[in-house]
C-alpha cells in the first residue's frame, strides 16, 4: 500500500467529523439560546438551579455531571433532554423538537467540542426573552406553589431533629413511658414533611437544581425517603404511646429519620448556595 494511502484515508474520515463537530457546537449554542438562556443565561442575576452558563459551551462540556464528551448515553445533560425533563414541560419557550434533540446529541457524540467564532453570533437571553409566549395559568400556578418548598422545609427539619433530641433525652434518662413531646414533633413534622417532598418535586421540575443533576437526583430522592420514614416513625410512637412502652424500634426508625433529614438538608443547602458556600 503506497505511504500516503493512510495518511489521505485518515483525513478523509476525520475531516467530516470535526466539520460536524464544529457545527453541532454552532446550532447546539443557537438551540440553547433559544430554549434555555431564558432561564439558564449569563445575563440573569439570579439563574434557576445556579446554573447560568448555558451558553458557555466549553464550560458545560468541561462539567462531568453534565457532559460526558463521545457519550451521550452516559451525559446527564443529554438524559435530562432525552426525557423531556429539560426544558421543562412549562417552559415558556416550548419543548425541544425531535430535530433539536439530535443536534444536542450529535454535539455530545462528537465531543462536545464549540467553535467560539460562533459565541458573537449567538441570540441573547434578553433578545430570547422578547419571544417568550406566556405560560399558562395552570403552569404558572405550580411553578409558583413550588416556592412553597423553600419554606415549609424548614419545619420538618427542625421538628424532627427536636424530637431525636428530646428522645436521647428521655432514653439518657432512663424514662419508661413515651415522651409527648416526641409525639407531639413527630405529629406536626409528619403533617410539614409530606408536602415539603412534594413541593421540592415542583421546584425541581421548574428548572431549579438542574445545574447540578446528580446532586438534584440525590436530594428529592432521599427527601422522598426521609419524608416516608419520618411518618412511619410517627406512626410507631403513637402505637407505643396506646401500649404505654417506649420501644427500641422508635429509637431506630427516629434516629434513621433524623441523620436522613440532616443529610437532607445538607444536600439542599448545597443545591442553593453553591458547593462552595461553606469555604474558609
Amino acid at each position: 500500500m503506497n505511504r500516503f494511502t493512510v495518511p489521505f484515508l485518515m483525513i478523509l474520515f476525520v475531516a467530516p467529523l470535526a466539520s460536524a463537530a464544529e457545527g453541532a457546537g454552532h446550532d447546539v449554542r443557537q438551540i440553547f439560546a433559544q430554549k434555555c438562556a431564558a432561564c439558564h443565561g449569563p445575563d440573569l442575576p439570579r439563574p434557576k438551579g445556579r446554573f447560568g452558563y448555558v451558553l458557555d459551551l466549553p464550560r458545560v462540556a468541561a462539567n462531568p455531571e453534565m457532559v460526558i464528551p463521545f457519550r451521550p448515553d452516559e451525559s446527564e445533560l443529554w438524559t435530562l433532554i432525552n426525557r423531556d425533563e429539560m426544558p421543562p414541560s412549562d417552559s415558556p419557550h416550548g419543548p425541544l423538537t425531535a430535530a433539536q434533540k439530535e443536534v444536542i446529541r450529535t454535539w455530545i457524540a462528537t465531543g462536545a467540542s464549540d467553535n467560539p467564532a460562533d459565541s458573537a453570533d449567538a441570540p441573547t437571553a434578553q433578545e430570547e426573552i422578547t419571544e417568550s409566549t406566556p405560560l399558562k395559568a395552570a403552569d404558572r400556578f405550580v411553578r409558583w406553589v413550588g416556592k412553597f418548598h423553600l419554606m415549609l422545609v424548614h419545619f420538618p427539619i427542625a421538628l424532627i431533629l427536636a424530637a431525636w433530641f428530646c428522645e436521647a433525652l428521655a432514653t439518657w434518662h432512663r424514662r419508661s413511658t413515651p415522651s409527648e413531646t416526641v409525639r407531639f414533633c413527630l405529629r406536626l413534622g409528619a403533617v410539614a414533611a409530606v408536602p415539603a417532598a412534594g413541593l421540592g418535586w415542583l421546584f425541581a421540575a421548574a428548572g431549579n437544581g438542574v445545574g447540578s443533576p446528580q446532586l438534584l437526583f440525590a436530594h428529592r430522592w432521599l427527601g422522598t425517603i426521609t419524608a416516608a420514614i419520618v411518618v412511619l416513625t410517627a406512626v410507631w410512637a403513637e402505637r407505643d404511646a396506646h401500649a404505654g412502652d417506649r420501644s427500641p424500634g422508635l429509637r431506630l426508625l427516629l434516629t434513621v429519620g433524623a441523620i436522613l433529614t440532616a443529610l437532607t438538608a445538607h444536600l439542599g443547602g448545597l443545591l442553593a448556595r453553591g458547593l462552595d458556600f461553606l469555604d474558609y
